[in-house]
């Protein structure tokens, strides 16, 4: 101010010194005129001043503007979106910041949306500038308070570029304060993005970015969420209710406000009819409304009167505001947690991911339509109302189906526990003992054809006896491992982990994949028959080793493993990619394609060894029945139920799972909260759900064969100890095993020695040889020091009627001594008996007689179960008996020796005689007929 009065008396001292006064003492111009053009002047400079102001602050605008590509990828991009493997969502975690995404192309958008947007937002799109001249210049008349807001007006002042900029250069926080520095960058950015991209181009940007209300943004997202429809299929009467949302989202909500929602829906409808059918200026020229291009496709609409009365006329239509979501315990249990330790766990709500996973929906719905009929059909018997059913294809191990429980929502049978792998594990049952005989191939050179004795056995559990019982609660005797894993026989199986031992059992089932086990000492030889606790997930992961010929597949483990465990995991997700701009993020190899890794867990022979047992008919015919258990095609199965209640035989858990080169499917049945199920076999429920699911599953696929690898031969082995078979053999099998591997050596176990029948040892130079016997049974190897494996050899010697031979000789004490009678003696009347009956493992003793030398029959003339060191040990009774030569015999039973017997020869008759004397007084029990005849 000051210096604009300085500048005025300067101007005045001047025009006096001129002779200038105030009225004008010269010809001039008027007074007004003077000071109208120094004003003209002044804004002129003003104008010239602003020009170039405006023109700096343009390019400076302009300058730091980047793509909507560029700043749509940095910014917060929108929940990530999971799909099934044939890109069928799954479901779409909600961006708290700015909702649910689905961007589309602009071919991909219905037309109508397109002409219904372009009539409501911004009538002028196809030829302004980038801003809306008249919507600007009323907005800003009405900022003024120069004009009264229009409240039936309702295409707003921004045009469509200009809310497009809003919404994603302008900060949330800064969107809606008053501010005419915003406005004047909303206004550069939309004039410079109408310059530098197509109109098309915006458009689909601004559709994919707009509000649509409730947790919609985009045009795809608001379709799927309100409608249940894509974009591309609106029809009129839907897309101009979307249409009308943006002006007001809470207000116009359809859900939450059906009835302002379709008021507003007919507003944007006359507006179609009105512009639509009009004429608009196109690069100066009038052009039809009706033949504006309005997507990239060139599609027209044209809106009749009766479409438009229909339209009006049409109900809401709108389906439930929730995103739905299929397989849950998929999505939650299985890809959350990958996804959250890949990217983090703002990256699900944030990152905009659009993760593929390996699930075939499809037959995620087949897999829960099946497993839900056979739920049913034995609910009200069993009390079992739950189950669970992962299917894995072996050649890729990706997961195909993953149901983690009947219903996910149900919180009578806590639908929410994922029962395909829940936290701590359930009780298999029988189902892990493929594996535990698999070890045994693996480390005992067992095979199919090997014998197990399935008899009664009695193991010390800590301080407790348990006895492990077959399904029907009988015995077999010798069985084959082909015999006792198809018939799922425990008593076998359990003595199995017994050879092997349970460390390497524990450690076999680690190997094949099992990530609940512990230290193994926790554990006992019951692991094999449900004594343990897996999770169903990891076990349909071990049969693909078996389906794949031994071989695991899959993805390095991302968790820290314990000791022995599993290297890889099942593939579950394809390709992880942002929604954005369709970068790759996962895998990052250069097809971006999943590497599958393999492991060869064991040899193709040994896996192939067990297939052939489990997918052979007859091998379930003792428990199910010859050929009971098939589909229509070759494949293996298994079932398996549990017992893990303390002092109960009630049932937990069942379960089955079937394989074929093509597919592995496990299915559980039983309850949540694992209270007890009755009246139920493996068979039930768990068996059907995986025979059907894997005949729909399969109704399409070639019929596959398990091959048979190279590198097996048909070897004949001898019982019990697994050798060659030679002539000597007193139990010849027939077996399979790998080439490599089979014994070379003949059998040796049975032989013929001289025995000492009076100590059961080797016959030296000192025996008297009546009492040496050349005896053929079976000589266990001094070798074999284990208790259980040493029981199991002389039992197989009882079992077989054969002699454990003795490894050892000598004289020493003599278990067995008839001291009287004397051997040669002449007897009458009632004879006593002495001598010794004692062994090391002294069972009972028996004294026997018989006529003739040898005699062709015994008879018993006492018994007992009391050893005798040295004293009486019976009476014999000789009256009535013929006269002749008799044999009189001690037999003692031995533990470890088997009955070791001394004998001497005594004539009946007179002359001569023995007397009783009165004193002795015999320890043995005389048996029922004391002097009867022969048996």
């Amino acid at each position: 101010m000051a210096r604009n009065n300085a500048t005025r008396r300067m101007l005045r001292h001047r025009m006096r010194a001129n002779g200038q006064g105030s009225r004008g003492t010269r010809a001039g111009a008027p007074r007004w005129l003077q000071v109208l053009a120094a004003v003209f002047g002044l804004f002129i400079i003003s104008v010239a001043g602003a020009g170039i102001a405006g023109y700096g602050v343009y390019q400076s605008y302009a300058a730091d503007l980047k793509s909507p590509q560029e700043v749509i990828a940095q910014n917060p991009s929108g929940g990530a979106q999971i799909l099934d493997r044939n890109g069928k969502v799954l479901y779409q975690y909600v961006d708290d910041r700015s909702g649910l995404r689905s961007p589309v192309k602009l071919q991909d958008i219905s037309p109508w949306m397109i002409a219904a947007t372009i009539s409501t937002e911004d009538y002028s799109f196809w030829s302004n500038p980038g801003v809306n001249p008249k919507g600007l210049i009323r907005a800003g008349l009405e900022t003024l308070h120069l004009r009264t807001a229009d409240a039936s007006n309702t295409t707003g002042g921004s045009g469509i570029t200009q809310q497009l900029v809003k919404n994603i250069y302008i900060p949330q926080q800064e969107r809606y304060q008053r501010s005419y520095s915003r406005k004047l960058k909303e206004v550069i950015y939309a004039v410079e993005l109408t310059n530098r991209y197509s109109k098309n181009q915006i458009l689909e940007w601004y559709l994919n970015q707009i509000s649509y209300g409730g947790l919609y943004n985009g045009v795809e997202a608001a379709a799927e969420g309100y409608f249940g429809v894509h974009a591309k299929d609106l029809t009129l009467p839907q897309a101009a209710m979307l249409a009308g949302i943006p002006a007001s989202p809470a207000q116009y909500d359809p859900v939450s406000h059906p009835d302002a929602a379709v008021a507003r829906r007919n507003e944007v409808l006359r507006l179609m009819q009105t512009r639509i059918n009009s004429t608009i200026q196109v690069d100066g020229k009038s052009v039809p409304a009706a033949d504006i291009q309005v997507n990239g496709d060139g599609t027209k609409v044209h809106l009749t009167n009766a479409a438009f009365y229909l339209a009006t006329l049409a109900p809401p239509g709108v389906t439930q505001q929730q995103f739905p979501i299929e397989a849950p315990h998929w999505v939650f249990d299985v890809i959350q947690p990958q996804l959250e330790q890949m990217f983090g766990k703002d990256a699900l709500l944030h990152a905009g991911l659009r993760v593929l996973t390996t699930l075939n929906l499809d037959l995620e719905h087949t897999a829960q339509t099946d497993l839900n009929r056979w739920i049913s059909a034995f609910e009200d018997q069993t009390g079992s109302h739950n189950g669970a059913l992962v299917a894995i294809d072996p050649r890729t191990s990706e997961v195909l189906t993953y149901v983690g429980s009947r219903d996910y929502f149900r919180k009578d049978i806590q639908g929410n526990v994922d029962n395909a792998s829940p936290a701590n594990g359930r009780s298999p049952g029988s189902t892990l003992k493929p594996f535990t005989y698999t070890a045994a191939f693996e480390r005992l050179g067992w095979g199919p054809g090997t014998e197990i004795l399935d008899t009664p056995i009695t193991y010390k559990d800590g301080n407790k006896d348990f006895t492990p019982a077959n399904p029907a609660h009988d015995f077999h005797g010798p069985i084959s491992v082909h015999d006792a894993l198809g018939n799922s026989l425990n008593v076998p199986a359990f003595k199995t982990a017994l050879y092997v031992g349970v460390p390497n059992v524990v450690a076999e089932y680690k190997k094949f994949g099992m990530t609940t086990l512990g230290d193994p000492s926790q554990y006992g030889p019951s692991v094999t028959i449900g004594g343990v606790d897996v999770r169903l997930y990891d076990v349909a992961y071990a049969y693909t080793v078996l389906a794949s010929g031994g071989v695991m597949r899959g993805v390095p483990r991302t968790n820290a493993a314990n000791s022995g465990d599993r290297k890889l995991d099942p593939v579950t997700i394809l390709q992880v990619t942002r929604q954005s701009d369709g970068a790759v993020l996962y895998p990052t190899t250069p097809d971006h394609r999943v590497q599958v890794q393999e492991q060869q867990i064991v040899k193709p022979q040994y896996a192939y060894m067990i297939s052939s047992i489990l997918s052979d008919p007859n091998a379930f015919c003792l428990t199910y029945g010859c050929g009971a258990l098939t589909i229509g095609r070759p494949w293996a199965v298994k079932t398996g139920a549990s017992q893990p209640f303390e002092n109960s035989t009630l049932t937990g858990d069942t379960w089955t799972y079937g394989y074929t080169p093509d597919l592995v499917t496990g299915v559980w049945a039983g309850n949540a909260d694992n209270s007890p199920v009755h009246n139920i076999l493996s068979s039930s429920i768990a068996y059907r759900a995986v025979r059907d699911f894997m005949k729909d599953a399969l109704a399409n696929t070639p019929v596959s064969q398990f091959q048979r690898p190279p590198g097996l031969s048909d070897v004949d082995t001898c019982t019990p100890s697994g050798l060659l078979a030679n002539d000597t053999c007193g139990r010849k099998v027939k077996n399979l095993l790998p080439t490599a591997t089979a014994p070379t050596q003949p059998d040796n176990w049975w032989s013929s020695v001289k025995v000492d029948i009076r100590t059961g040892l080797l016959a030296n130079e000192l025996t008297p040889p009546q009492f040496i016997q050349q005896r053929f049974g079976l000589a266990i190897p001094s070798t074999i020091t284990d208790p259980f494996q040493l029981g199991q050899a002389q039992e197989w010697a009882r079992v077989l009627n054969a002699s454990v031979q003795p490894t050892s000789g000598g004289a020493g004490d003599i278990p067995v001594r008839i001291d009287a009678p004397t051997d040669g003696a002449r007897l009458l009347g009632i004879v006593p008996i002495t001598g010794k009956a004692l062994s090391p493992d002294f069972i009972s003793y028996r004294i026997e007689f018989g006529l003739g030398n040898p005699p062709l029959a015994w008879t018993m003339i006492a018994n007992s179960t009391t050893p005798q060191p040295d004293g009486g040990l019976g009476l014999w009774n000789t009256n009535g008996l013929p006269e002749g030569s008799y044999t009189l015999r001690l037999v003692v039973t031995d533990k470890t020796r088997g009955e070791l017997s001394t004998f001497i020869t005594v004539n009946l008759g007179p002359p001569g005689n023995i007397r009783v004397s009165p004193t002795f007084t015999p320890t043995a029990t005389p048996a029922s007929g004391g002097g009867g005849g022969n048996n």
